[in-house]
């Protein structure tokens, strides 16, 4: 039994012994039987985080104050992807059972937070120096995919002081994909258009989960087009243009929904993409493409408006397109998706995405499929 656990079970039990409430009646006002919360007591079970919140709720004290003490050393955890390395910042979450370690982006201009730090690694399972509380990692939100967005849903949370942690995933939406579907992320980010019906996402889903229950929830509406400087120096009109010599394209990764609508483009057009500059040269996302151009890497690439105009630059609309979330269903009432799912689901919410971004989110929350 771990000194730190049995140290919770003692503050537990003091907190509820001073406030006069017995053993029953504090498991009964917490949803749980009265053996749970005397093993919870005793240091023999760390209960989860929503267990922990009704407790902490009902004896009038901070989560902090009762479990914050209760930090795990080493933590036996699932690799996210195969491309980390020993001594990698990973964020720690639990999905279907199991902890999983995703790797955090490299900084930019700022240190990015971590949950802690791999120790070894073996195969595709590692060990993490923890710095965060089971509870923490029980509360910790994966969401893959490739919307800039997903920052403004991080704030949004923190700030309505939820227990959870968002740490976004970036990547395309095929790779979103298969993370759900391996049980690396809670959420998939996906904008995939089916070439033969027009739909978007649901028959991607549905080969990719291989008949597993799962919900697709819509988070927005976006435009979908070319990205150029600023009062488009060189008249880019359309996909056509990507035939000029010596045009140099910044281009996404297979898999992704813009490299999906580009590579379409190009064969409607009778593009050689081997003859397009910086055509093999893929980067992981709308953002990534804007800088590209704005740095002067590139003269134009697929993107979205969003991301375009967070660099000043012009911007030709293709099409809209639907950005959805799929979920495994048995994930929706854990506390990180169910905590989601809340804010997707606030009108407050929609209003300031789409401000902030230009996205038309009318139907933001809805569930827009279900997949079996």
């Amino acid at each position: 039994m771990s000194s730190k656990i049995a140290g919770t079970g003692e503050r537990i039990r003091r907190a509820r012994a001073a406030r006069g409430v017995s053993q029953s009646a504090l498991a009964r006002s917490a949803g749980i039987s009265r053996q749970a919360l005397g093993a919870i007591e005793s240091g023999g079970y760390q209960p989860g985080v929503a267990t922990a919140l009704r407790i902490a709720r009902e004896l009038g004290e901070s989560v902090e104050s009762l479990f914050g003490e209760s930090l795990e050393i080493s933590v036996d955890a699932t690799l996210a992807s195969g491309s980390a390395l020993q001594r990698s910042r990973v964020a720690l979450a639990r999905i279907g059972g199991r902890v999983i370690a995703a790797p955090v982006p490299p900084p930019a201009l700022e240190l990015i937070p971590a949950g802690g730090i791999i120790s070894s690694i073996k195969g595709s399972h590692a060990v993490v120096d923890s710095f965060v509380s089971t509870s923490e990692i029980d509360s910790t939100l994966l969401v893959a995919g490739c919307d800039p967005a997903v920052t403004i849903l991080a704030d949004w949370i923190a700030r309505r002081r939820h227990p959870v942690t968002l740490v976004a995933l970036g990547g395309s939406s095929q790779s979103a994909l298969d993370a759900l579907a391996r049980g690396r992320a809670h959420a998939a980010g996906i904008h995939l258009r089916d070439a033969r019906s027009g739909e978007y996402n649901l028959e991607a889903v549905r080969r990719a989960l291989a008949h597993r229950r799962a919900i697709v929830v819509n988070f927005a509406r976006w435009e979908l087009g070319l990205a150029m400087k600023k009062e488009n120096p060189l008249g880019i009109r359309g996909f056509s243009d990507l035939a000029r010599p010596r045009l140099r394209l910044a281009n996404r990764e297979a898999g992704s929904g813009a490299r999906i609508a580009l590579d379409a483009a190009l064969a409607e057009n009778q593009i050689d993409a081997r003859k397009i500059v910086g055509y093999r040269h893929e980067l992981r996302g709308h953002l990534e493409v804007a800088a590209a151009i704005a740095d002067d890497y590139a003269d134009v690439g697929v993107t979205i408006r969003v991301a375009a105009e967070a660099y000043g630059l012009d911007f030709v609309t293709i099409r809209e397109e639907r950005y959805d979330l799929a979920i495994i269903e048995r994930e929706i009432e854990s506390v990180p998706v169910a905590t989601m799912l809340e804010a997707l689901n606030s009108a407050r919410f929609a209003r300031q995405v789409k401000e902030l971004c230009a996205y038309d989110t009318r139907e933001m929350g809805k569930i827009v499929g279900r997949v079996a």
